[in-house]
């Protein structure tokens, strides 16, 4: 087939077209597992997670209204799923560690939830207050789930150079949650 992605996706919207699907699937399948790949390093995983999102294609077609490009719809869509991934895996949990120096339960106590947003209010402060290179290098493995690998050529930089700012980013916001004990 040689039609528009927007083609394809109309002729699978409208007239429930599985060949259609399938192109479409074929187009995208490569290049959404490799991004996945990337984020998530692991095969079983991000096959998963693109397979979660052509299934959500086909059973949500009759209600999505997809307005710009097919295949950026597909990316945001793939990164909305590896985020849940890493919020529903023990993976997630790995990434909080900055709070491994203050036990679960001082959170469920009366003055947990005051507790939690007091640690996010120095988070946010001591990130604020981090070289932008650091800042950047924080954000983009803790927010956008790089890997350390991925940061370093995104950023042209080496791979230690990105380890060594993390780790520091990471002891700065250490020290200052050690005041809440």
């Amino acid at each position: 087939m040689n039609q528009s992605d927007t083609a394809l996706w109309e002729r699978m919207r409208v007239y429930d077209d599985k060949a259609a699907f399938d192109e479409l699937y074929h187009r995208y399948w490569e290049q959404l597992y490799k991004a996945a790949y990337a984020r998530l390093q692991q095969d079983a995983d991000a096959k998963d997670c693109v397979q979660d999102v052509f299934i959500a294609l086909w059973q949500k077609r009759k209600d999505l209204a997809i307005r710009e490009q097919f295949a950026a719809y597909l990316h945001v869509a793939l990164k909305n799923r590896v985020f849940n991934h890493f919020r529903n895996t023990s993976t997630y949990q790995k990434r909080l560690d900055i709070f491994a120096d203050h036990p679960l339960a001082q959170l469920f106590q009366a003055d947990g939830p005051l507790l939690l947003n007091e640690m996010q209010c120095i988070i946010a402060a001591t990130v604020a207050a981090m070289p932008q290179r650091m800042r950047d290098i924080y954000f983009l493995n803790r927010r956008d789930f790089l890997s350390i690998d991925d940061i370093a050529t995104q950023l042209n930089l080496s791979r230690q150079t990105v380890k060594n700012q993390l780790t520091l980013a990471l002891g700065r916001i250490r020290e200052q949650l050690s005041s809440l004990k």
